[in-house]
């Protein structure tokens, strides 16, 4: 089964080889692996899936290997997996061993070796693979890659086109139009930039206050140093306290003949007149409520 995801122009897939051990018990790997060539791709293996029968004594003692040499190591085993047979009958082992992504391109041939007394028969070996197809490994593969400009300028100078314009015909014609487009644009941007930035400067120049001549022109030199030496002034107040106003003591002219002040008399006969008229209403107001 075979999946892929995309990052970018990273393309990642997984995959499992067919049975390596289909022919015996020996196997050259440039056989089993994928051939995904070299440009680009990278392959990994993450994992070895065996099956193998062995036919033995109970008493006799057995050891079985699953491995792959080291490509670059002598007498050295990149991958190795032993199984100990020995005290125990024959029988049919699955196993699968996790691996942590080695490089493909390191592991040698493979092999099912014996040590001991006994037979492996019906042998499957399975290699699980994880490939990385790297678009950007040539930065010309795409306009997006890193390094794409100073790549396609390599090209133009190397084929001697620079100053020129491509045919259609040519197989980076696509991206050298793009690549004028986007210089075209970055150069307008740069005008831009530069035509605002002088015009900041010259608003600057005009706004600016640094001389005496301008300085003088906004403010009354004159004026502002008599109006600080007027404020420097110490105000003398001495003629508003020192003033003396003619006066003495003023004496009662007022006497009271007695302590005793006598009733209103004439208020009195007032309060009673108006009790009497009170009463005589509300009498009024009586006979009419009870009919008489």
């Amino acid at each position: 089964m075979l999946s892929s995801s995309y990052c970018y122009s990273e393309t990642v897939g997984y995959g499992q080889t067919n049975n390596a051990a289909i022919n015996g018990l020996t196997w050259a790997m440039p056989d089993v692996l994928p051939n995904l060539g070299t440009s680009g791709y990278t392959l990994t293996i993450n994992g070895v899936i065996y099956r193998y029968t062995v036919d033995k004594e109970t008493g006799d003692e057995l050891l079985v290997h699953v491995r792959n040499k080291h490509i670059t190591e002598e007498e050295s085993y990149i991958f190795q997996e032993t199984d100990d047979w020995s005290g125990l009958p024959g029988n049919t082992i699955n196993k699968l061993v996790p691996l942590p992504n080695l490089k493909a391109e390191l592991f040698g041939d493979g092999e099912i070796a014996t040590e001991g007394e006994g037979t492996v028969s019906d042998p499957t070996v399975l290699y699980n693979y994880r490939y990385n197809y790297d678009m950007c490994w040539n930065p010309l593969n795409d306009p997006t890659c890193p390094g794409f400009l100073e790549a396609l300028y390599k090209y133009l100078k190397d084929n001697g086109l620079l100053g020129t314009e491509l045919g259609m015909d040519d197989p980076y014609y696509d991206e050298w139009v793009q690549a004028q487009l986007q210089l075209e644009a970055e150069l307008e941007e740069e005008k831009d930039v530069q035509q605002e930035e002088e015009k900041d400067s010259d608003l600057e120049e005009e706004l600016s206050i640094d001389s005496q001549l301008t300085m003088d022109a906004l403010i009354d030199v004159e004026k502002q140093d008599k109006m600080l030496i007027a404020l420097q002034a110490v105000p003398t107040i001495t003629p508003y306290y020192s003033i003396t106003i003619d006066g003495g003591m003023y004496e009662e002219t007022i006497t009271l003949k007695d302590a005793n002040l006598p009733d209103n008399r004439r208020a009195l006969s007032n309060l009673a007149s108006d009790a009497k008229h009170r009463s005589m209403v509300r009498s009024q107001y009586n006979d009419v409520q009870t009919g008489d």
